[in-house]
């Protein structure tokens, strides 16, 4: 029973490790596709806008160069991989752009008349400007990659799990192996060790090489269990560590976790002292029941009956014990997860969905509607004079007047309808079973209780108006269009501000 348990518990401590690299695997994909959708989002926005203003290059220059400018702008152009170029389509001559390293393969790519982005390119978004020149705003993949990790490890780095366990990362430079082939990416554990370079010629105090059977198994088999012994946390005790560890291939990230074995063997040993302890109580009562024998032969087989059936159960209850700790711990992984699911569904500042989550939701509600015949609107909101909100009142007072906003569409929007942080000061509504006329009322509901509620912020008050643009899903509209059909009124119910727009041409408010 002693080696059935050890056996048992080993497994599910393993099975536990695969199973929680895989969900930091997922959560780390997803994170991924989240960063490239809201980049390539941004990018064709500022695109819009600079086409909209009609900007010409000297204009663009002046507001993103960097030797000419020190402003920064709503798409964080602030890293290398990241910038705008300016293209003549008349005389194919890439007229400027602020990543002069990457002159080269942008004009090849212009000239291929490239439109949409790529896997070099996954950040690509083209403009027109006035005359023959086009504006363009890229991102490469290993500037928007840095922008991922650095999200990712956020995250990472707030996982905690009980029996000194956690979640690490080592960044993959060179698979041939050797000095500096990784470096530390995250250590929740020893965070001043991250960003130092590791060794496959690396040992232990037992003279095992971790890093060299790491980078050795993930390379031929994409993930690996090995030991070695490795200080604990809080504490100069060297201990034998199981460890799981598999290859995240787009970071060139190897996601590790593991346990120390004399943790595990705790439980173990409690199990045992409590069968030996059992065993000897059971050896002490038969040696009076045997002293007895001849006098209560008939007492002494209803009392053993008795005894060994109450002996079985008191093992079967410590045996549900230990498959209620083992639960328990689950569990507490579980709800670790829920909130890793929420802060990658859900804007950190508002509380609302975020562009992601409100993606998958329309998607949903696209098709829904597409198979049964249904209608539903689409209110996409902007906060006016939001910049000059920030200038005025600081960037805490903007914040708080997003959270009061937010506020205010949760508790005059419908209980089937759902609000999402669209990006930046942008909001977008789903109405659900809703014809474009209850749309507008809806939009105007919003547009009134933005406009008569003052906004607190300290001892300031605050007051904003919001532009709305409203469409209705009708047959035959893809689900790319809706939306820019939405962002077309908004833009085109900014001209005037604190109104409604769509396709009705009602205008309504003052």
């Amino acid at each position: 029973m002693i080696e059935q348990t050890k056996g048992r518990i080993f497994e599910e401590k393993k099975q536990t490790l695969v199973e929680r690299v895989e969900r930091v695997s997922v959560e780390i994909s997803a994170m991924r596709a989240t960063v490239y959708a809201e980049y390539q989002a941004m990018a064709k926005a500022l695109c819009a806008m600079l086409g909209t203003l009609d900007m010409n290059t000297e204009k663009i220059i002046g507001a993103f160069d960097p030797r000419v400018t020190r402003r920064t702008t709503r798409f964080a152009l602030h890293m290398a991989g990241i910038g705008v170029a300016v293209f003549d389509r008349a005389t194919n001559e890439l007229v400027w752009t602020d990543e002069e390293d990457l002159t080269h393969v942008l004009r090849e790519r212009l000239l291929e008349g490239r439109v949409e982005p790529s896997a070099e390119f996954p950040v690509w978004a083209v403009g027109r400007l006035g005359g023959s020149k086009e504006v363009v705003v890229f991102g490469t993949d290993w500037a928007v990659d840095e922008i991922a990790k650095n999200r990712c490890k956020a995250i990472i780095r707030t996982l905690r799990f009980p029996f000194n366990q956690y979640v690490w990362i080592n960044e993959v430079r060179d698979y041939s192996g050797g000095p500096g082939y990784a470096v530390r990416a995250v250590h929740v554990a020893e965070p001043e060790t991250e960003g130092m370079p590791l060794s496959t010629e690396t040992a232990d105090i037992k003279g095992n090489l971790p890093y060299k059977e790491e980078l050795e198994g993930v390379v031929a088999h994409g993930d690996i269990f090995f030991s070695y012994y490795f200080k604990k946390p809080n504490s100069d005790e060297v201990s034998e560590k199981l460890t799981y560890a598999k290859l995240y291939k787009p970071f060139n990230w190897i996601v590790c976790t593991g346990i120390y074995t004399n943790d595990m063997e705790v439980i173990v040993q409690k199990r045992e002292d409590d069968f030996r302890s059992a065993f000897k109580d059971q050896v002490v009562s038969f040696a009076r029941i045997i002293s007895i024998m001849a006098l209560l032969y008939a007492v002494l087989m209803i009392f053993f009956e008795r005894h060994l059936t109450g002996m079985v159960n008191g093992f079967i209850l410590k045996l549900k014990d230990d498959e209620t700790a083992l639960r328990e711990e689950k569990n507490k992984l579980d709800d670790a997860y829920k909130e890793l699911e929420r802060v990658a569904y859900y804007d950190f500042l508002t509380g609302l969905l975020n562009r992601r989550a409100m993606y998958e939701r329309l998607e949903k509600e696209f098709s829904r509607a597409q198979r049964e015949g249904l209608q539903f609107c689409l209110v996409l909101a902007d906060i006016d004079h939001f910049k000059a909100v920030n200038d005025t009142y600081g960037h805490d007072a903007g914040d708080v007047v997003l959270q009061s906003i937010a506020d205010i569409f949760q508790k005059n929007i419908r209980q089937e309808d759902c609000a999402s942080r669209w990006g930046g000061e942008e909001f977008l509504i789903l109405a659900i079973s809703c014809g474009l006329e209850d749309g507008l009322a809806l939009a105007e509901k919003l547009r009134k209780a933005v406009e008569t509620t003052p906004i607190r912020s300290g001892t300031t008050i605050i007051n904003v108006t919001i532009t709305l643009g409203v469409v209705e899903y009708t047959s035959g509209k893809s689900f790319s269009s809706l939306v820019k059909e939405a962002d077309f009124y908004l833009y085109e119910g900014k001209r005037q501000r604190n109104c409604v727009m769509s396709s009705s041409g009602t205008i309504k408010g003052s």
